[in-house]
């Protein structure tokens, strides 16, 4: 930030350094689950900028006096604002205008500048003797609540239909590995450390045929799929009605991607079914890659909340651009749940969207 000419203040956890500062703020953006620490906001409440932010990342709702502190309580993605506005229908009317969805953004410029150059990525896929391989990948992970066990069972059931088949994992835990080898596919995965180096993801993701993810935990936007999808690699999607349930919003089933149901058996299916049409896999790549530049481009959505605040703080100022900030409205909650039920099967079969 510094390099960028921005002056960053670090408190040390100080909080009486933060009053002064926000007496010379015009906006406050918190970023958090959803709480609001009360002695932190105690200190907003009596030095109140002109404009509080929060991006909310969880959903949650802090039930004291200093969520009404809050302009705006920006969801980054519509399922956790559905699932907050559904738990909160007796206070629809009081928070309907404050809350609305942002997502988080996704560098595609950066992206793809990154990219690796074909002969890099032959090379990466003749070191780990992947160039005959129908590779399926996933962001794999170091904590266990993170990654569903159900994704090595499924594909377990994919190998034995596909016997060149590849499982790429970038980060494992014990527990994974145990049910690896309970499995017996051990060497049929391919594992990496996890690693946050941009660009050697992105080598991951350019070497799978199909992104496949689960979460035990869910998630509430995965930014690995968004990721995903702007290289242009076809997602399969877990379904987890009931919990945050992110995937289902990124991917559009049958138009970017699968969203199928939690049962092995059903993503080995539509692992198969993807596999056998490479046709089905070029179109599911190009519509990704066209929904990420739409709707989570990093400078879209920069220039969104730049524009969400300029219009609250300048009243005077007409805005022109399209937004990606979207109003809370009853059809956020019926796109949910539609989208829920609206899974993989056999008959689906995708088409070109004008995305």
């Amino acid at each position: 930030m510094q390099d960028l000419g921005i002056n960053v203040v670090n408190l040390n956890g100080d909080l009486n350094k933060l009053a002064p500062l926000l007496r010379e703020t015009d906006v406050f953006h918190w970023h958090g689950d959803g709480s609001l620490d009360p002695e932190l906001f105690a200190i907003v409440k009596a030095n109140k900028p002109r404009l509080v932010l929060m991006t909310n990342i969880f959903g949650l709702y802090n039930h004291s006096g200093y969520y009404e502190l809050v302009d705006y309580d920006l969801y980054i993605s519509k399922s956790i604002l559905a699932r907050r506005m559904l738990a909160d229908r007796d206070l629809e009317d009081d928070f309907a205008a404050k809350r609305k969805v942002l997502s988080y953004p996704v560098d595609v410029k950066h992206i793809n500048s990154l990219l690796p150059a074909d002969y890099l990525l032959k090379t990466f896929k003749q070191q780990y003797n992947l160039q005959n391989s129908f590779i399926i990948g996933s962001g794999g992970s170091s904590v266990n609540a993170n990654f569903d066990l159900i994704t090595l069972d499924a594909f377990a059931e994919f190998a034995k239909r596909v016997n060149h088949a590849k499982f790429l994992l970038a980060g494992v835990t014990p527990e994974i590995i145990k049910h690896a080898k309970h499995l017996n596919i051990m060497d049929k995965l391919v594992i990496f450390d996890a690693t946050l180096d941009l660009q050697q993801l992105l080598m991951y993701y350019s070497a799978m045929d199909i992104f496949l993810t689960a979460s035990k935990i869910s998630e509430s936007f995965e930014i690995a799929i968004a990721e995903a999808m702007a290289v242009g690699i076809p997602v399969v999607a877990v379904n987890t009605p009931g919990r945050d349930n992110g995937p289902i919003e990124l991917v559009d089933n049958g138009q970017t991607g699968f969203i199928v149901a939690h049962d092995q058996e059903k993503i080995a299916d539509v692992l198969v079914f993807l596999y056998e049409d490479e046709k089905i896999r070029e179109i599911l790549s190009e519509s990704s890659k066209r929904k990420v530049a739409k709707e989570y481009k990093a400078d879209k959505v920069v220039k969104s909340l730049e524009n969400l605040i300029c219009s609250h703080l300048y009243s005077s100022i007409e805005i022109n651009a399209r937004s990606l900030v979207k109003n809370y409205t009853p059809e956020i909650i019926n796109d949910y749940i539609n989208r829920c039920s609206d899974l993989w099967e056999p008959e689906i079969k995708p088409h070109p969207v004008n995305l």
